[in-house]
């Protein structure tokens, strides 16, 4: 209250200095006898701005229950000084094929608290990050209304969520696409993976040519922490002291499997080179020391069989970081449209060029194949896989586990006190690394530290407001999974509007707990306690029982 009575006195003594010095410029002619009341009222008003530009900043220090900011999420004094403008501004994407009720039943709290993830880590809010962020979303243009989808439910919802609308014409017009001889593309391309054709609305991402570099993610993600040690290596110069030391740092955070291919051309060897010692190993630092980057992804190896398809996995599709540019977005058009991709599941000569990008893999027509395809053998200097725990973690295991038939079923490794000897379904072990290499445990997410993540990825977790249940316990997965879904609401209740704590008078479930926490050793702990209050934060109610929708008013006026 005082700030804002200081304010409002400030910009009355502003307007009246500011006013007296023209009456006195229009009154009296500019002698040196006359000019001190105009020169004094100047200063008058000079003086006030300082005022209240001192009290904004003081003001910037309190939320608005007037407690103060927490200050790790503002950056020091000496950096700010050093940087009062971002290096660049990387533009974030997503993206949406269809607009169902399903989608747009939750599609505001998704799509809030993805943005308010990425401005936590980004500048200027991050203490750290040197890089600002901008947000997009693509929504494909309707036939109806002239070809623009701004009376689309999931058009409005996005636009309130503070996404930067983009309608995109069709992505691709399949009638168009060749056929030589052997390829099935033209045929099934519209009924492959989950969305068809228009999966490919994710290549508008090399579009957003005012940006250095884009990122496309899927709705279902959380950012955790800056992604500046990526964005430094696609900023600097490797020639530079700024550059040299990014890529350095690169070496501790690319796949295991991008060394192996590099260094030896089969992503489930090394050649004997140790993996596990990247900052040490003069090798790798050598392959990555004058690279220039202009993509990053991660591949998702539950898709695939080890042995021959662990030599061609496709891309995951929730996460691709890119350097725009038109002219690999049409060259990626020119591709799909030569129709060059053939039948077969061997991964060896069916997929894209008979290259082995093939059928084995999910979406292997669109993003998941295509841009396996492009990265691997026509960019693979210049496109790093990442570690995909640390980037696109879903908690997975790196392991195929002996409870499932299929090995594409991605069963986590069982809990030491749930292991039962006369039960078969509590009496499983871990069999090969879905990867083909012959030891993974660099890659073993359903273990890793979520302090060492940078995105997250509710695909194989579910998304947190489906509020499922959090009682279950028999896996790594489900611990590791209730602290990723802990982080999604602790991230909700950071919105303006959403802090402090909630009425959990109506949270069901046992306040005895057991509660499951998972160590950063990868060592699971039980304790007491509600987890739909300890992980879920209140948020849900129970099992499925999502709580209020983050904006009222989105529900009344969109839905």
């Amino acid at each position: 209250m005082e700030l804002e009575f200081s304010n409002n006195i400030s910009s009355i003594l502003y307007f009246v200095g500011v006013f007296t010095a023209i009456v006195a410029t229009k009154r009296m002619p500019l002698s040196i006898s006359n000019r001190r009341p105009v020169l004094i009222a100047i200063i008058f008003a000079t003086i006030s701005i300082i005022h209240i530009r001192h009290n904004i900043d003081l003001t910037s220090s309190f939320q608005q229950d007037g407690t103060p900011i927490n200050k790790s999420l503002q950056l020091p004094s000496s950096t700010r000084s050093q940087q009062t403008l971002p290096l660049a501004t990387a533009g974030y994407a997503i993206s949406i094929t269809a607009c169902g009720p399903k989608l747009a039943h939750r599609l505001f709290d998704a799509a809030a608290v993805l943005k308010r993830s990425i401005e936590l880590n980004s500048f200027p809010i991050h203490n750290t990050s040197k890089y600002a962020a901008k947000f997009y979303a693509f929504i494909l243009k309707q036939p109806n209304n002239n070809g623009w989808p701004d009376n689309d439910k999931c058009y409005q919802i996005l636009s309130m969520a503070g996404w930067k609308m983009v309608p995109q014409d069709p992505p691709l017009f399949p009638s168009l696409i060749q056929e030589p001889p052997g390829s099935i593309l033209k045929m099934g391309i519209q009924s492959d993976g989950c969305c068809g054709d228009n999966e490919l609305i994710k290549l508008a991402t090399y579009k957003l040519l005012e940006h250095d570099f884009a990122i496309h993610l899927d709705l279902d993600t959380l950012v955790t922490y800056p992604l500046d040690e990526l964005y430094d290596v696609m900023y600097f110069d490797h020639r530079t002291n700024e550059g040299r030391q990014a890529r350095v740092q690169l070496a501790q955070v690319v796949a295991p499997t991008y060394i192996n291919r590099r260094l030896t051309g089969n992503p489930a060897s090394s050649g004997g080179v140790d993996t596990n010692d990247l900052v040490n190993t003069t090798t790798i630092i050598d392959i990555l020391s004058n690279i220039t980057v202009d993509a990053y992804f991660t591949k998702d190896y539950n898709m695939i069989r080890p042995g021959q398809e662990s030599q061609k996995v496709g891309v995951q599709g929730g996460f691709l970081l890119v350097r725009p540019s038109m002219a690999v977005y049409s060259h990626l058009l020119h591709l799909v449209y030569s129709g060059e991709f053939y039948s077969g599941f061997d991964a060896r000569t069916s997929g894209w060029f008979k290259k082995g990008y093939g059928r084995h893999i999910w979406g292997s027509m669109t993003i998941q194949g295509l841009m396996a395809y492009y990265f691997d053998v026509e960019q693979l200097e210049t496109s790093v896989e990442l570690n995909r725990c640390r980037y696109n973690n879903i908690a997975d295991n790196a392991r195929v586990s002996g409870f499932a038939r299929n090995p594409k079923y991605p069963r986590c490794s069982l809990l030491p006190f749930i292991r039962n000897a006369s039960n078969p379904r509590y009496n499983f072990d871990d069999k090969q690394c879905r990867d083909g290499r012959s030891s993974c445990d660099d890659t073993d997410c359903q273990r890793f530290p979520l302090a060492k993540s940078r995105v997250l990825h509710y695909t194989y977790c579910k998304a947190p407001w489906k509020c499922n249940g959090c009682e279950y316990l028999e896996t790594y997965k489900e611990s590791t999974c209730y602290a990723m879904e802990r982080e999604w609401f602790r991230v909700r209740n950071t919105i303006p509007g959403e802090e402090g704590e909630r009425n959990l008078a109506d949270v069901k479930g046992d306040d005895k707990g057991p509660l499951s926490y998972i160590r950063d050793d990868g060592v699971v702990e039980l304790r007491e306690g509600n987890c739909y209050k300890e992980f879920f934060l209140g948020y849900c109610l129970g099992n499925g029982g999502y709580g209020k929708l983050l904006l009222d008013l989105c529900s009344l006026y969109v839905l």
